[in-house]
C-alpha cells in the first residue's frame, strides 16, 4: 500500500488495487420530492457494480444558514424551495411561527383557506409520489 493512503480515517475501506480495475462512484442524492432521499456509494469494476452502500436521508441544503441573514419577507421564498410539491405547507409553518411571535390574529376565513390549500397540495404531493413509485415498480 502506498504511503499516501496511510492517514485515511478508519471508517473508510482502503483497497490496494490499481485504479484500472475498480472505482468508487457516488450516485445521488435523488430528488427528495419524488422517489425519496437516497444516495448510493457504488463500487464498480468496469461497468459491473460490485458493491452498493445506500445512504438514506442524505440531503442537506443549508436552508437554516440561508435564513440567518434574511428578513422575514425574504425568508418566505426559501420555504417555497424546501419542497417544490408542497410549498404552502412549509410557508404555513413559517408564517404561523412569525404570527405567534408577533401576536397577530388571523381571521378565521383566512385560516380555513390556508388549511384547505395546504391539504390540496399535500394530496397532490402524495399523488406524484404514488405515480412515480407505480411507474418505477412497473418497470
Amino acid at each position: 500500500m502506498s504511503t499516501a493512503v496511510k492517514d485515511i480515517p478508519s471508517q473508510f475501506e482502503v483497497m490496494d488495487q490499481s485504479l484500472e480495475s475498480q472505482m468508487t462512484l457516488s450516485m445521488g442524492p435523488q430528488h427528495p420530492s419524488t422517489h425519496g432521499v437516497l444516495r448510493l456509494d457504488l463500487r464498480l469494476d468496469g461497468e459491473l457494480v460490485i458493491k452498493a452502500i445506500p445512504d438514506i436521508g442524505y440531503l442537506h441544503t443549508g436552508m437554516e444558514k440561508l435564513f440567518e441573514y434574511k428578513k422575514y419577507q425574504q425568508g418566505i421564498v426559501i420555504t417555497d424551495r424546501m419542497d417544490y410539491l408542497n410549498p404552502l405547507g412549509n410557508n404555513l409553518a413559517y408564517v404561523m411561527a412569525a404570527e405567534k411571535l408577533l401576536g397577530i390574529e388571523i381571521p378565521e376565513r383566512a385560516q380555513v383557506i390556508r388549511v384547505l390549500m395546504c391539504e390540496l397540495q399535500r394530496i397532490a404531493s402524495h399523488m406524484v409520489w404514488f405515480g412515480t413509485c407505480a411507474w418505477t415498480w412497473a418497470q
